[in-house]
């Protein structure tokens, strides 16, 4: 997606993208542009994977719609496009990933393109759960959950800035989960084994939440995690 009300920059940013997927066969795109910043919020479906974002808007600054955007989408690349560099400082507050200076110059936009498809590709071959909540669908990465947890017909998936919910069975979740470095520490809890901090008599510590450790699991919990932790996975 493009947010740009200037026609010349727009322009040009779109002969950049068309170029670019001449230049590399394997990149296709397809493509929405506006020219304001509530227009984009009210059309944005959490589906871009790059929003080029210019930091001046007739009607908002950049960094507010990126803020928004933020509320609802914790994935999309975020691009600044912007004549001061200054600006774009404000980019670190909501995970951009970079900035462009304007005039647009291609060897600069196709550089930062290759490095965001290398990103994105790196996102695409790791593990991701599809999270079905009242109010949207969520793709969680694995390597960002913490832990698991399961009370009554809930799973309850915990990141380190927020908690999603959705019905389901622990069980399920475990054998998808076990690849990506997964285990359970009791009847109602699976951890990344990765954010495991401390091994105590009866709890784990992991990403600063202490969790109950069953009797009946301790054993082969630390037979795991010391096989993570020994670099054999």
């Amino acid at each position: 997606m493009i947010l740009e009300d200037n026609p010349e920059e727009l322009r040009r940013l779109t002969d950049y993208l068309v170029r670019f997927s001449a230049d590399e066969p394997g990149f296709q795109f397809t493509l929405e542009t506006y020219g304001r910043g509530m227009a984009f919020l009210d059309n944005y479906c959490r589906d871009a994977d790059i929003v080029f974002l210019d930091i001046r808007l007739p009607d908002m600054l950049g960094i507010d719609v990126a803020r928004k955007l933020r509320e609802t989408d914790d994935s999309a690349m975020i691009v600044f496009v912007t004549s001061l560099a200054q600006y774009a400082i404000d980019g670190y507050s909501v995970d951009a990933f970079d900035y462009i200076l304007k005039p647009i110059q291609y060897p600069s936009f196709s550089a930062k393109l290759r490095r965001i498809l290398r990103v994105l590709g790196h996102r695409e071959s790791e593990l991701t759960i599809e999270v079905r909540t009242r109010e949207d669908v969520r793709r969680i990465r694995a390597s960002e959950i913490i832990y698991v947890e399961s009370s009554s017909n809930d799973i309850f998936f915990h990141t380190d800035g927020e908690t999603c919910r959705q019905w389901g069975t622990l069980s399920a979740y475990e054998e998808k989960l076990r690849d990506a470095g997964f285990a359970r520490i009791n009847t109602s809890f699976l951890v990344n084994l990765k954010y495991v901090e401390a091994v105590r008599k009866d709890e784990v510590v992991a990403g600063g939440a202490v969790l109950p450790l069953s009797r009946s699991k301790r054993k082969e919990f630390l037979t795991v995690l010391a096989k993570y932790k020994g670099g054999t996975r």
